[in-house]
């Protein structure tokens, strides 16, 4: 089966936009999610977001998403005007670049209210939503696994529902499902058409106790099934978009780039070759 695949700028942390855009355009990559630091060093050199979508355009390459922007617990006491603002900010760079949305996390403590930390979150999503909404954007919330707040897959699906807002969807990421208390099947309660996005990666042949969210490597290298897990979701799902290789691993930042698409490549295939028509 031929999916969507996108090239994930975290994969390749270390390289700034110019020499990631030689990377997509010397090895074929014609969707990319982008890197919202890496966009402002060149805001911040004078450059303009529009005209990094430009370049994208030209060279027909197409924004999927942008990353990423942090929602914080009410634990962690934001300010939270300067937190809204820095979304807009967030947002209108990834309106600017192109990308139909931005990705957003939750970070911070986790206080003993646990069910009134998530109706807090979701309160802020909401908040969220209405500014991706007024630009013609979505979010993809990511759960990080292992985290103290939204570490798991039911945690994400929990918070996408309670927030209930048609611009928040799920990202659903495979190592953080892996590595996290996160089962396959409460994919079954997620509101429908409310996964937006799958990151695709896989998780090291080491004893599961050692593995964290940011231990990767490259799909079938490693001990997920990743070609069944797909399938999975695509079954409880109905998901049928955007699949990005993120491989989020300071390792995996030292390869020189060729290598690293080289590794993407035989990944990809290796995926496709398993997967049902």
């Amino acid at each position: 089966m031929k999916l969507k695949w996108a090239f994930n700028s975290a994969t390749v942390m270390k390289l700034d936009w110019d020499a990631e855009f030689k990377t997509w355009e010397k090895h074929g990559w014609k969707a990319v999610e982008v890197w919202h630091d890496k966009i402002k060093a060149c805001t911040d050199k004078g450059r303009s977001a529009k005209s990094l979508g430009k370049q994208m355009r030209d060279a027909g390459i197409t924004p999927v998403g942008n990353a990423a922007a942090v929602v914080s617990t009410h634990s962690s006491a934001p300010d939270i005007k300067a937190e809204a603002d820095g979304w807009a900010a967030r947002l209108d760079q990834t309106a600017d670049v192109g990308a139909p949305a931005l990705t957003f996390i939750a970070l911070g403590k986790l206080g003993p209210d646990v069910a009134g930390e998530y109706k807090y979150l979701a309160e802020r999503m909401r908040v969220a939503g209405d500014l991706a909404a007024a630009r013609g954007l979505r979010i993809n919330f990511e759960f990080l696994g292992g985290l103290p707040v939204c570490g798991t897959l039911g945690a994400g699906i929990d918070l996408v529902n309670q927030t209930n807002h048609p611009a928040v969807g799920l990202l659903f990421d495979l190592v953080h499902y892996y590595v996290s208390a996160s089962h396959v099947e409460e994919l079954a309660t997620l509101h429908k058409g409310k996964l937006f996005h799958v990151h695709v990666d896989d998780s090291p042949k080491v004893p599961m106790e050692q593995l964290t969210n940011d231990f990767r490597v490259f799909p079938g290298e490693g001990r997920i099934d990743v070609p069944g897990l797909l399938q999975l979701v695509r079954q409880y799902t109905g998901y049928a978009g955007w699949h990005g290789m993120e491989i989020y691993d300071a390792r995996v930042w030292e390869l020189p780039a060729d290598e690293i698409c080289g590794r993407q490549d035989h990944s990809i295939k290796y995926v496709e070759a398993r997967m049902p028509a």
